[in-house]
């Protein structure tokens, strides 16, 4: 009665396209922050190596701000963001419909790299505001969709979702 839902493999990976890419990782950090992002990059790639891309993506950024405390330029975070998208694309070949999440992937990354940018330009603060207000929201319903999908509360059939919604008439005069 529920759809599967295709995302980016959870598990850690030990395959030359993961070990790759977080080797990039380690090297972009690294180049934008010197010695200090050196380590910061390795402990990513360590928790890369444990526990999978995930959490190459939620302790990297954590790392990011740590080996960044006075802020970043463009071009460093740029490099950095390109290496965390290579880790997780390098782990899509463990995906079932590799494609179709990489497709996502991409365009969830440029969709938020525009709207940073549009953020960040100067502009009214309101503007800014509901900019990411909307961006939110955006997140916001499609955890809310995942979490519907994932405990079952979903039905995917078509004849399903049309015969709740069609009107039945007993008497027709």
């Amino acid at each position: 009665m529920s759809g599967r839902i295709e995302s980016v493999p959870a598990a850690p990976g030990r395959d030359w396209p993961t070990i790759i890419a977080l080797g990039l990782l380690v090297a972009a950090f690294g180049a934008g922050a010197g010695p200090i992002g050196v380590l910061g990059g390795l402990a990513t790639a360590l928790i890369g190596v444990v526990l999978g891309p995930p959490y190459v993506l939620a302790v990297g950024h954590v790392a990011l701000v740590a080996c960044f405390p006075d802020g970043i330029d463009l071009v460093p975070v740029a490099g950095i963001e390109a290496a965390f998208g290579a880790v997780v694309l390098a782990s899509l070949r463990r995906s079932t419909r590799p494609g179709r999440v990489g497709t996502v992937a991409i365009v969830s990354a440029f969709s938020l790299a525009a709207a940073a940018w549009y953020v960040t330009r100067p502009q009214a603060t309101w503007l800014a505001a509901v900019a990411v207000l909307g961006l939110f929201a955006g997140a916001t319903y499609g955890c809310h969709r995942l979490a519907l999908v994932r405990l079952g509360l979903v039905s995917t059939s078509d004849d399903a979702s049309t015969a709740d919604t069609e009107p039945t008439y007993e008497h027709e005069t």
